[in-house]
C-alpha cells in the first residue's frame, strides 16, 4: 500500500476534486485504490455513528466496499471538541491507524488532508505526521489566485521533505493559463517543486445545484421541483430597470436571478434569458403571472424571507467551491485528471 496524501495550506483548493479524479484514473489503469479522509468536517449521521458526508459520496463513486469507519474514521464535531477540551482521550490516532491497516492490501490509498497542514495537530493526526508514520507520499494542490500560490507549494515542499513528490496548480483562469504554464511551472520545476498538473478553472466544477442554493437560504419552493438538481454557474442581482436588466441578463448564462418578490418586471425579463431559477427575497407570495411563466418554462422559483444582501452572501459562499457531491462533477474531475495530470511521472516518483 502506498498512501498518497493530497494536502494544501488553504481550504477549497480542490483536494476532493483531485482525489476522486486521480482515484478513478488509477482504477481505470488497473490499480486497486482506496480512499480515506482521516479528519472529517461535514458530519452526516448513519445509524448511531457520525461520518464525513463528502467522504461517503466519494466511497460510493469509487465503488468501494470498505466499512464507513475506514473511509471516515473521525469527524470533528462540537461534541468531539468539547470532549477534547475536557481532557478526554478520544483515541483518534488509533482509529486512523486501524483504518490504514484495513486498506493495506490496496495498491494506493488516496488520503485527503484537512484545510491546512496543521489542522489535526492537537489530535496527533495532522497530515505531515500521518505521512511520516504511514510511509506515504505528498502531493500539494493549490488554486492559482496569485504568485502567492507558489509560496504555499514551496512551503509544503520544505516541511514535507522527501515525502513531497510534486504539486498541482488548480483553478487557473483561462487568461492566465499560458503565463502559468510557460513561466511559473518552469521556475517551480527549477526550484525542485515538480508540477504534475495544471488545471484550468472550470465552470461545471464550480457550479452548484439549485437545491443547495435553496437549502443555503432556507428557501421555499414554488414550482418545478424536478429541476432542483440542475446546476447554477452564476448569480445575478436584479435591482435595475427592466431595459437595463435585459441587456445585463443576456450576457450571463446559466444563472440564478435574485430580486425582490415585488419586482415582477425583473422576474419576467429574467425568464426570457438563460435563467436556471428565480430567487425572490423579502416575502412569500409570488405573482400568479410569474408563476405561470415559470411553470411553462421549467424555471424553479424559490422564495425566502431573507433580505437580498443576506441571501446573496449565503449563496456566494457556496459558489466556486468545487464541492464534489454529484456524479457528473466526479466524472468531470476524472476527465480533467486523465487529460492534464502527468500520471507516468507520478507513478515514477511514487514508486522510487
Amino acid at each position: 500500500m502506498i498512501p498518497i496524501f493530497i494536502i494544501s495550506n488553504r481550504p477549497f483548493t480542490g483536494k476532493n476534486f483531485f482525489a476522486i479524479g486521480l482515484a478513478l484514473t488509477l482504477k481505470e489503469k488497473g490499480y486497486s485504490v482506496g480512499y480515506m479522509r482521516p479528519l472529517g468536517r461535514v458530519p452526516i449521521k448513519k445509524g448511531d455513528e457520525i461520518f464525513d458526508e463528502e467522504a461517503l459520496f466519494i466511497r460510493d463513486m469509487l465503488g468501494l466496499d470498505d466499512p464507513l469507519n475506514v473511509i471516515s474514521p473521525f469527524v470533528f464535531t462540537y461534541e468531539a471538541q468539547y470532549r477534547l477540551l475536557n481532557g478526554e482521550n478520544l483515541g483518534v490516532k488509533e482509529k486512523v491507524k486501524e483504518a490504514f491497516l484495513k486498506q493495506s492490501k490496496k495498491d494506493f490509498v488516496i488520503v485527503v488532508g484537512p484545510n491546512n497542514i496543521f489542522e489535526g495537530y492537537s489530535l496527533d493526526i495532522d497530515s505531515i505526521r500521518l505521512t511520516e508514520e504511514t510511509n506515504g507520499s505528498i502531493i500539494a494542490i493549490q488554486h492559482w489566485d496569485s504568485e502567492l500560490a507558489m509560496d504555499d507549494i514551496f512551503g509544503i515542499k520544505a516541511i514535507s521533505g522527501d515525502r513531497f513528490i510534486g504539486a498541482v496548480i488548480n483553478k487557473v483562469p483561462s487568461e492566465q493559463f499560458h503565463y502559468v504554464k510557460e513561466r511559473v511551472v518552469p521556475f517551480m520545476d527549477g526550484k525542485g517543486a515538480k508540477i504534475l498538473g495544471i488545471f484550468k478553472k472550470d465552470k461545471i466544477l464550480e457550479s452548484v445545484t439549485i437545491r443547495r442554493l435553496m437549502e443555503a437560504i432556507n428557501g421555499g419552493l414554488v414550482c418545478c421541483e424536478d429541476k432542483l438538481e440542475e446546476f447554477v454557474e452564476n448569480l445575478s442581482i436584479g435591482a435595475m430597470d427592466p431595459e437595463t436588466a435585459l441587456s445585463y441578463f443576456l450576457r450571463i448564462p446559466n444563472k440564478a436571478v435574485i430580486t425582490g418578490i415585488h419586482r415582477t418586471d425583473i422576474q419576467i425579463v429574467a425568464m426570457e434569458t438563460s435563467t436556471k431559477c428565480l430567487i425572490l427575497t423579502g416575502g412569500m407570495h409570488v405573482n400568479e403571472t410569474v408563476t405561470g411563466i415559470a411553470k411553462a418554462k421549467g424555471i424553479p422559483i424559490i422564495v425566502t424571507a431573507l433580505d437580498t444582501f443576506t441571501a446573496v452572501d449565503r449563496m456566494e459562499k457556496l459558489m466556486g467551491k468545487a464541492v464534489i457531491r454529484e456524479k457528473n462533477k466526479a466524472m468531470k474531475a476524472k476527465e480533467v485528471v486523465s487529460n492534464d495530470f502527468d500520471l507516468d511521472e507520478f507513478l515514477r516518483r511514487v514508486k522510487k
